[in-house]
């Protein structure tokens, strides 16, 4: 029923309240319901002339936030629009503390609005024994919600601390299994146990594998989608020969016709608990800062004395894979990883256009000498060339690798030559190490960048206006240093791996001994080397190739003047923003 503008002497305007602090899954609402219909049933036994519903539903009146349906009765009360408010409780419209509470209903009863409770009675102004009864049961329910409140946080911290866990539903690759476990003083407590459900976790195994076996394959412009594309994996789960049904199509019956999308899979990979890490989902706020129900990122949660994350249940996949599959999807939609075509330097991730583009291989004739490097642009910026920007393949790739086996000449006469060696001879140790020091490698690779990841979230936290008072300035130090210090030990272990490293470049079986000898001509060791082995050697040596528009039409200029190439260097030099080798 709608309400009236004006309320007249004899008529009685009701509004039923209705609140319910948690939003039921199946939708049933049964709390809300009954004070509706009980509210309803009350207004007309006193003859209402009009009645208006007010709900909040999944907000709890003890936590302060706002309540939208309630603000909305009161404008419509200080309007004079209700004369009549009827809850089920009188906890329905407050569990605040009666000092916080005492102004609104005494602001209420002063409009001169009666306040009824279908189980409690009547309150109305004028009578004092009605605002005292009232006050008491409002104290009574604040004392009820504290006392329930923490109740439920010692609960939980109890059975958290047994290593039970409290994220509600399990996500993806998981499921809950209740176990009894006991208190110090042998007190049994029954806890819900992440496990791994068999059939999602294989899933996410299949998922991260296919990427693995992919990742460094170029795209095949003959196909729809690269098989090792987050598109591409999507699409086989939901029309490939075994299709692959969602939880929603296994458990739900309004979701039964669910399909997969990368937006959803994509979440699943950034969940650090397929990694075995104990971690919270950070949600998405609106604009009015409240939370939605959209994971925006995840937390690690870490020991506070060393901070290293804690784990609570059996990973997935390995915490070095984790770490490993992140820097992957870090790398979508930027234009980089997936490179089309089979020529030298388009499946490296190194070639760029001028305007930072990726540049990708372009064949137009079957002939290789009309084979092209392309600038891969969607949307010409403001400051950027216009028009393509292409240079020819088969010229690129000469004066690369003509460039590299000029350094391998400058070695002994030139300092930055030979630290470009250096870095080339670190890396050909990597990749030929041990599988033991390989995968100890990765793992600290893997727990530096998580520590460098808790640092950037400390200090997001701080400049968020966070610690500011002595123990959160104390608890920042504290979490600061435990950072710093897991970093530098870190660090150090790399270090000492790759002292330990001394392999042997075979520069002379690369280089010919006698310098009027074409090192990529016919019978040299590039010219005999297949495509696969001509790239790691350009992975060797180079971390990027620019390539700048040419000013003569048609894109004839001279390649050494429109190429840069930046040879290879140590990350921590590119952090300290020291200079490099280039042409």
């Amino acid at each position: 029923m709608s309400t009236t503008s004006q309320l007249s002497a004899m008529d009685i305007h009701a509004a039923v309240y209705a609140r319910q602090s948690d939003a039921r899954e199946n939708a049933s609402e049964v709390s809300t319901t009954v004070q509706r219909e009980q509210g309803y049933a009350e207004a007309e036994r006193r003859s209402a002339s009009s009645i208006t519903y007010y709900e909040d539903l999944g907000i709890s009146a003890f936590t302060g936030v706002e309540r939208p349906d309630f603000e909305k009765l009161l404008k419509d009360c200080r309007a004079g629009k209700i004369n009549l408010l009827i809850v089920y409780y009188i906890s329905r419209l407050s569990r605040l503390e009666p000092e916080d509470a005492i102004p609104i209903v005494v602001e209420l009863l002063g409009l001169g609005v009666t306040i009824v409770s279908v189980t409690e009675g009547e309150f109305r102004k004028g009578n004092l024994l009605d605002l005292i009864h009232m006050l008491m049961r409002l104290d009574q329910s604040h004392n009820e919600s504290k006392n329930k409140s923490q109740a439920v946080r010692e609960a939980k911290a109890k059975a958290e601390s047994l290593g039970g866990y409290l994220g509600g539903k399990p996500p993806y690759g998981f499921a809950l299994q209740e176990e009894t476990r006991y208190t110090a003083d042998d007190r049994p407590i029954a806890i819900q146990l992440l496990v791994h459900n068999r059939d999602e976790a294989e899933v996410i195994r299949r998922v991260w594998a296919t990427i693995k076996q992919h990742m460094d394959e170029p795209y095949d412009p003959k196909s729809k989608r690269h098989p090792g594309s987050l598109n591409g994996i999507v699409s086989d789960m939901n029309n490939g020969d075994e299709p692959v049904p969602t939880r929603g199509a296994v458990t739900g019956k309004k979701t039964k016709d669910s399909a997969w999308d990368p937006k959803t899979l994509k979440r699943i990979l950034r969940d650090p608990r397929i990694a075995g890490f104990a971690a919270e989902p950070i949600y998405n706020v609106k604009d009015d800062g409240t939370a939605t129900s959209q994971v925006e990122s995840y937390r690690i949660l870490r020991d506070p004395g060393t901070m290293l994350p804690l784990q609570r249940h059996e990973p997935i996949i390995p915490s070095a894979d984790w770490h490993e599959l992140q820097t992957w999807l870090d790398s979508r939609g930027r234009g980089k990883g997936l490179s089309r075509g089979q020529s030298l330097l388009s499946a490296m991730d190194v070639l760029f256009c001028e305007c930072g583009s990726v540049k990708t291989s372009h064949a137009d004739s079957a002939k290789p000498v009309k084979r092209s490097y392309r600038c891969r642009r969607r949307k010409v910026q403001p400051g950027q060339h216009l028009g393509e920007c292409t240079i020819s393949q088969a010229a690129l790739d000469d004066h690369v690798a003509r460039s590299i086996f000029a350094l391998l000449r400058e070695v002994e006469h030139d300092h930055e030559a030979l630290a470009v060696l250096a870095e080339a001879t670190r890396r050909f140790g990597v990749a030929t190490e041990s599988p033991e020091r390989a995968r100890e490698r990765a793992a600290l690779i893997a727990d530096r960048a998580d520590a460098a990841r808790a640092l950037e979230e400390l200090y997001d936290d701080r400049k968020a206006g966070g610690f500011r008072s002595d123990i959160g300035r104390r608890r920042f130090i504290a979490e600061e240093d435990a950072l710093v210090n897991l970093l530098e030990a870190t660090e150090a272990r790399l270090a000492v791996l790759e002292e330990a490293i001394t392999p042997v470049i075979p520069i002379g079986e690369w280089l010919p001994e006698d310098p009027a000898v074409d090192p990529i001509g016919p019978g040299s060791w590039w010219h005999g080397t297949p495509i696969d082995g001509q790239r790691t050697f350009v992975r060797l040596f180079v971390d990027r190739i620019t390539v700048s528009k040419s000013e003569q039409r048609g894109g004839r200029g001279p390649v050494h003047q429109r190429v840069r190439i930046d040879f290879a260097k140590r990350q921590e030099t590119a952090e300290n923003g020291e200079g490099q080798r280039v042409v």
